[in-house]
């Protein structure tokens, strides 16, 4: 008996198209990461990879988990926000397209006149598209290959919609003004949530800079006076009691750990609730991390 239930089937070429430059700016990065890491890994077995007090093997491993996320994070948030903009100029197009052959005119040559004005970042693929329909290429197909080239949920709707539409039959302005009142409400949806979660991400953010105040804090104050008293108390014992020394420098570390992992979910988190988006965490974690190292490297 045939399995009767299909499973989607996810992976890199489905999410992010056939954008190479994706690819190579992940590969590059996470090999570069992958040498940080190496040379992080020999400085904590012994081996002086670099002048003493220089780099430390702790300062080789945030460089490279910084190598890792940031590139991509923010080549994704630069793609993104492409896309953002195209989805932005893409009711007025269909208005457009409305009106004109509400007017009388044909798909093709609405689309030829619309390519002709001003949309921002959706004006080349407009002339893309009517290059296509030049060719001969049916608008269902131009429309389809239109999706696939901006990838994301808003314009595939959009296509299915409109094909659908135009196979069926019937005003063909109407369905096009039907598509963009569906894009503007599903613009003023992501906007309502945008506003509302901008409030819990706010909240992280804030969270993150209060833990590293206190981490700050703690370290000036009580931990001062400890190795304070510790190097006034070398050697000597109170009462047959003797103060275990402890180390400046692994204090600061575990300290630097703490914050890392904070700054990293925080990053992750803040950033996703506010944009809804993996890359926007990814950024904002980039971020928070490049702010802990900072902090930790000039004021602890």
């Amino acid at each position: 008996m045939k399995n009767l239930i299909r499973l989607k089937k996810y992976n890199a070429k489905s999410i992010y198209g056939k954008d190479r430059l994706r690819y190579i700016v992940l590969g590059v990065s996470l090999g570069f990461s992958f040498c940080l890491f190496l040379l992080g890994f020999l400085a904590f077995t012994g081996s002086n990879v670099f002048p003493e007090n220089m780099v430390s093997g702790v300062d080789l491993f945030v460089f490279g988990l910084l190598s890792a996320i940031g590139p991509i994070g923010f080549y994704n948030h630069l793609k993104a926000k492409q896309k953002k903009d195209i989805e932005d100029h893409l009711p007025d197009f269909l208005r457009e397209i409305s009106s004109s052959t509400s007017s009388g005119m044909t798909i093709f040559d609405a689309i030829t006149s619309a390519a002709n004005g001003d949309h921002g970042r959706l004006t080349p693929e407009l002339q893309r598209m009517s290059s296509q329909l030049s060719w001969g290429i049916p608008v269902y197909d131009a429309l389809e290959n239109f999706a696939k080239r901006v990838n994301t949920n808003s314009v595939k709707r959009m296509a299915v919609t409109v094909n659908r539409a135009l196979a069926i039959g019937g005003n063909t302005s109407a369905v096009f003004e039907a598509a963009a009142r569906e894009i503007d409400q599903t613009k003023l949806v992501e906007q309502q949530r945008q506003a509302e979660m901008s409030m819990y991400s706010i909240v992280i953010f804030i969270s993150f800079f209060v833990f590293l105040a206190v981490i700050l804090i703690i370290d000036k104050t009580i931990f001062a006076a400890i190795f304070d008293l510790q190097g006034k108390m070398a050697g000597n014992s109170i009462g047959g009691m003797q103060l275990t020394e402890v180390d400046p420098e692994q204090l600061k570390n575990t300290f630097f750990g703490f914050v890392l992992v904070q700054s990293i979910g925080g990053g992750l988190l803040g950033g996703f609730m506010m944009d809804g988006r993996l890359s926007s965490g990814v950024r904002y974690g980039f971020i928070l991390v490049l702010v802990s190292f900072f902090v930790f490297k000039f004021m602890f």
